[in-house]
């Protein structure tokens, strides 16, 4: 069955091909082995979005001699101008002893042609890959038959397409998944675009369900972006008051992540617990936190957390003695993928994957708010920095092979959070993560870029934010570029003899017109105050915009009308005065 679903002038023709992996074949409406055997008409009531009306397709699957009905659903909706479809796989589970790749789907509803439907059809598409909010290898070109699109099923993200010829500022459509973001995924297969559950997944529970969203906008790209976030904002009831009060996202901050002067690196002649707080006396700018970075913690297996408290040599005096020696000042605390051997495992629930020598918290129990309830009380955590999630996502068996551990991991990280009222930053995040974060509203930020020790070392323009920044702002996060330093030249860096910061007034107004963290990590003695100052109040208070800077329009067409090469840096914010 074909279904074209017309989009004012962007048309996105819909195959409605519905399949099934199970038993080591594939079942699809194709072939006639999951035949369509009924469609009926529906309409209901969401409490979030409001009234919809849809049309379900019933097929009938048979398989291990047990007959289900397999049910599709394309949903519209009264209050937002766009389709849904979902998937009820019905009520027998899905099971195979061979899975698929953790690239491709297991089931497939809906599947888009990726072609050009007419002569004057000018459509052009970018979309979001791989970590850091999908900015490491977003793309974007020509949508048609021979553009590959979806590179990598488990580092997809959203795709965003557009109408050529009005320059990105007229008509665009938005698919994205709706539901299960850390299950789900948007797959490539030839010239078809498809939707469904991770390949990967050993079994596809009864009853499942999942969904993807086809978002239209007359209003040109950015404004489109805007809307469909507050549409998914809307449908998973998002709050914005975490973000909004996140003393991290609107004051002057200092980081030791890499790119800054110390990091795994310390003032001649002292530990880093001299370092840190003679950071905190000596630096003369309204610093209204600190961050600690991966290397106050201890490692175990394959660099993983064995022991996320401090080490002795670097906090000789305990984390909670040199919390009081800076005053008492907010600390940001990073963390990354748990080690096999982590300590953890010995007192509360882990799953271990002896394979990658990495471990995680089943969330079954009270190990998240232990864990960050005794950092809060003792030593002044106010936001957890969640690293390296990628690769706790795709080099671990148990994330990419059981359908509900991701999205588990993450709301039981979230929940504790809530409870002890700390915020939680994303970092390494695919875009599967970032959506996820619309069911945790204590995740209130981002990182949108590469490390800035890249652009320092190589002189890469990490810089670059315009349209990551565009996906972590319409989920509801604050995008964060990441540190950077006020003077051009700081010797005794742990970095190349050669790194620099050529640019350092842009670094700063990047970062303030992010509307997210402002982060400066130079060296005590190099640090540019008066060229700091220009980002903030006497208090430290980030003078930033109401919207975060996002590249225009006109040149998101240029960049997908010249098949992915960026044809230049002009960006757009707003502030309401």
């Amino acid at each position: 069955m074909h279904l074209v679903v017309f989009v004012a002038i962007l048309i996105v023709e819909c195959r409605c091909r519905t399949a099934l992996y199970a038993d080591e074949r594939w079942y699809s409406s194709d072939d006639d082995s999951l035949p369509l055997i009924d469609t009926r008409l529906d309409q209901g009531n969401d409490e979030n979005l409001g009234k919809w009306n849809e049309t379900q397709l019933i097929y009938s699957l048979v398989h291990s001699g047990i007959q289900v009905n397999v049910t599709g659903r394309i949903r519209q909706w009264s209050s937002i101008s766009a389709v849904t479809f979902h998937l009820d796989i019905g009520n027998e589970p899905l099971t195979s002893s061979n899975s698929l790749s953790m690239d491709e789907v297991r089931t497939v509803f809906p599947s888009f042609n990726i072609e050009q439907m007419y002569s004057d059809d000018h459509r052009g598409y970018f979309t979001y890959a791989d970590m850091m909010m999908g900015e490491v290898n977003k793309h974007a070109g020509i949508w048609e038959s021979s553009s590959k699109i979806i590179k990598s099923g488990m580092k997809a993200g959203p795709i965003v397409l557009f109408d050529l010829t009005e320059r990105a500022q007229g008509d665009v459509v938005i698919l994205s998944s709706f539901s299960h973001f850390m299950a789900t995924s948007l797959n490539q297969r030839e010239n078809m675009l498809e939707y469904g559950v991770m390949g990967s997944m050993s079994s596809v529970p009864a009853n499942y369900n999942h969904s993807m969203i086809v978002f239209y906008s007359p209003h040109g790209v950015n404004e489109a972006m805007r809307e469909w976030g507050q549409s998914m904002r809307r449908a998973f009831n998002r709050t914005m008051e975490h973000r909004l009060n996140d003393i991290t996202i609107n004051y002057l901050g200092y980081y030791t992540d890499n790119g800054d002067y110390y990091y795994y690196h310390t003032e001649t002649g002292m530990n880093y617990e001299e370092t840190l707080v003679s950071v905190s006396r000596n630096i003369s700018l309204p610093i209204q936190y600190i961050q600690i970075d991966s290397w106050w913690y201890y490692k175990g297996n394959r660099d993983g957390v064995k022991e996320w408290s401090p080490r002795l040599d670097i906090f000789p005096d305990g984390l909670p003695v040199v919390h009081r020696r800076m005053n008492n000042i907010p600390i940001v605390a990073h963390n990354r993928h748990w080690a096999s051997d982590t300590v953890y495992s010995k007192t509360y629930a882990f799953v271990i994957d002896p394979l990658h020598g990495k471990s995680l918290p089943i969330s079954n129990d009270s190990f998240w708010i232990d864990l960050l309830g005794e950092a809060s009380r003792n030593w002044g955590l106010v936001l957890y920095e969640q690293d390296w999630l990628n690769l706790q996502t795709i080099e671990f068996t148990p994330t990419r092979t059981d359908i509900d551990l991701g999205q588990r991991w993450l709301t039981a990280m979230g929940k504790a959070a809530e409870q002890v009222g700390v915020n939680i930053q994303y970092c390494m995040s695919l875009p599967r993560h970032a959506l996820q974060a619309l069911e945790i509203p204590r995740v209130t930020q981002a990182r949108v870029s590469v490390d800035y020790a890249i652009h320092l070392d190589e002189r890469v323009p990490q810089w670059n934010i315009s349209v990551s920044s565009m996906l972590a702002d319409a989920i509801g996060l604050a995008p964060y570029k990441d540190v950077f330093w006020s003077s051009s030249n700081e010797p005794g860096a742990p970095y190349r003899k050669t790194s620099m910061e050529p640019v350092p007034d842009r670094e700063i107004l990047i970062a303030t017109l992010s509307t997210g963290p402002v982060t400066p990590g130079d060296a005590i003695s190099y640090t540019n105050v008066n060229r700091i100052m220009r980002c903030c109040s006497e208090i430290g208070t980030i003078l930033k915009p109401d919207r975060p800077i996002t590249m225009i329009n006109s040149l998101i067409a240029d960049w997908a009308q010249n098949k992915g090469v960026v044809q230049g840096e002009l960006y757009s914010t707003r502030s309401s005065l």
